[in-house]
């Protein structure tokens, strides 16, 4: 049913305006939904609902006072003041029924429902505020009660005519296919002058396409010639006004010419609806694409600077020499070198020996200098990640709004350090658990044991952040004394077959780790493009939704 359709497509414009990337947007978005919502679907429900006539045109031209002579009275307020109509006038005969807009306007309370003897039946007239206005709340009321107009009366001037933003709003109309009928006041009294304006007017409208804009039969066009004004109404002589007060009254008596004139503007709109929509579908479509670039670029940094970090674990150089220094010394490293020849078997068999006496090993402290260390080196990396990313995104579309909006995505989180300790604390204690398991089926864990498991899991870490694959040169002297050094130590505990799982587990859980870190630090970039990730799914409905409408479309 074509219900169904434009109900459908209502809800997936408001998904688009909930989530489009600018005000601009979402503004486009949403007034195509207030089309929908206030104009189509009462239509399609009742095409004999009052017709809802709107007096559109820019500040100054005299809306309120076509208003008053059509009413007979003085009831919209007309001044100098502009922009004097800050809330809309809907005229309308007693106890009639209200158009579906008029009566949600009115619950936001943007209307004042003016109810007159004299007012049409079947019609609701509304002096709308000016298009032009300077206040922003003006502007949008004005279209949207342009978008739910079933006949627009535009009101413009001798000076005013070809303005380029009433041109905008006619564009609108036209692509809406509403009828229209223009009045142009304050005309001068010379009759060549007078003539050359409607002339001129009329050249721009047959230009313009809008020959089939019309009501009552014609396009028409017309004319108030200055000072034609009734003090009484404050508004314009009802004689000069003739011919919209007879098109009107035409309208409202002929209960078929005027269904006709709903049922053609509803069908207008509604096959002129999917121009408007594959709009916003490509809208969409170009914004998936920045995305993709957008967060491409992200990944790409935050893979680069993970893989350096990875690096430097593998090869141990982002490790403090005196964190090194001070392990070394501690688990007697020169007498390590020195039986290492004589077999793992005679490591083991000495190995309380081998590390230095004290009353409190230095452990603890030496873990939390490579944690220190680790955390360090993480953290710049993201920072590089960070700075570089923000920098290319400064250059790209939406990527220029997302770091200006948000200055920290040039560095680092704060939260990264804390983070990152909280998360090898948590590692360091698997690692502990993971030594007892193990040592409870070697009778290594027993040859070791006086050491405590502080020192055999500082050892197992230093195994994870110090190895000797791709060290060079002066690098390889300190970070591989410590890689042999400890895998040394933990063969003779626990066996060399266990010792390569175990430190391959404990990598790996590393990794986890850190990968979370910088997932989460990509994620803020993400976070802040304001481009939804959902917006791919909303453009094939869109499309469905469209193609279901010209299916149901008559």
């Amino acid at each position: 049913m074509l219900l169904s359709a434009l109900q459908e497509l209502s809800a997936l414009l408001g998904s688009r305006a909930a989530t489009a990337p600018t005000p601009d947007d979402a503004a486009k978005a949403q007034t195509l939904k207030g089309h929908v919502d206030e104009f189509l679907i009462p239509r399609v429900i009742d095409l004999d609902a009052p017709l809802l006539t709107v007096i559109l045109g820019p500040t100054g031209s005299g809306k309120s006072s076509l208003f008053n002579a059509i009413a007979g009275a003085a009831l919209s307020e007309v001044g100098v003041l502009r922009p004097t109509t800050r809330r809309a006038h809907v005229l309308v005969p007693p106890g009639s029924l209200l158009p579906t807009a008029i009566s949600k306007l009115l619950e936001e309370d943007t209307v004042e429902i003016l109810e007159h003897p004299a007012a049409l039946e079947h019609l609701a007239l509304v002096d709308a505020p000016d298009f032009d206005s300077i206040e922003e709340g003006n502007r949008i009321l004005a279209r949207r009660l342009l978008e739910a107009a079933d006949l627009i009366v535009f009101m413009t001037t001798d000076t005013r005519y070809a303005d380029d933003i009433p041109w905008r709003i006619l564009s609108r109309a036209r692509e809406r296919g509403v009828p229209m009928l223009t009045v142009i006041n304050r005309l001068p009294g010379n009759v060549r002058e007078r003539t050359a304006v409607m002339g001129d007017y009329q050249r721009l409208l047959r230009e313009g396409g809008f020959a089939d804009l019309h009501a009552g039969g014609s396009f028409e066009v017309v004319g108030v010639d200055l000072g034609e004004t009734d003090t009484a109404t404050s508004g314009l002589r009802r004689e000069a006004v003739e011919p919209v007060m007879k098109t009107l009254q035409q309208l409202v008596d002929d209960d078929t010419g005027r269904r006709d004139l709903v049922r053609t503007s509803m069908l207008t709109a509604v096959r002129e609806l999917p121009k408007s929509i594959e709009e916003i579908i490509r809208e969409i479509d170009e914004e998936d694409r920045l995305r993709e670039d957008l967060l491409g670029v992200a990944r790409s940094s935050y893979h680069a600077h993970r893989s350096e970090v990875d690096e430097r674990i593998d090869r141990g150089t982002f490790l403090r020499t005196e964190v090194l220094r001070e392990w070394q010394d501690f688990v007697g490293a020169n007498r390590v070198a020195r039986v290492v020849a004589e077999g793992v078997g005679k490591v083991a068999a000495t190995i309380r020996s081998l590390f230095r006496p004290g009353p409190a090993p230095p452990a603890p402290e030496i873990r939390d200098a490579a944690f220190a260390d680790l955390i360090g080196l993480v953290r710049a990396e993201a920072d590089r990640a960070a700075a570089e990313t923000a920098g290319s995104w400064a250059r790209l579309p939406f990527g220029s709004e997302a770091v200006g909006d948000h200055p920290d995505l040039w560095g680092v989180s704060p939260a990264l350090p804390k983070a990152l300790g909280e998360a090898l604390s948590a590692w360091g204690g698997r690692i502990t658990r993971d030594i007892m398991e193990v040592g409870e089926k070697r009778r290594g864990l027993a040859k070791s044991a006086s050491l405590g498991v502080n020192v055999v899991g500082t050892g197992a870490i230093l195994a994870v952040f110090a190895q000797t694959g791709g060290l060079t040169g002066a690098e390889a002297g300190i970070a591989a004394v410590t890689a042999v050094v400890n895998q040394t130590l933990l063969e003779a505990i626990f066996g060399e077959a266990n010792v390569a799982r175990f430190v391959a587990k404990a990598r790996e859980s590393l990794d986890e780790a850190i990968d979370e870190i910088f997932e989460a630090e990509r994620q803020r970039f993400e976070a802040a493009l304001g481009l939804s990730p959902q917006s791919g799914e909303l453009a094939d409905r869109l499309r469905t939704a469209v193609a279901s409408l010209a299916e149901e479309s008559p």
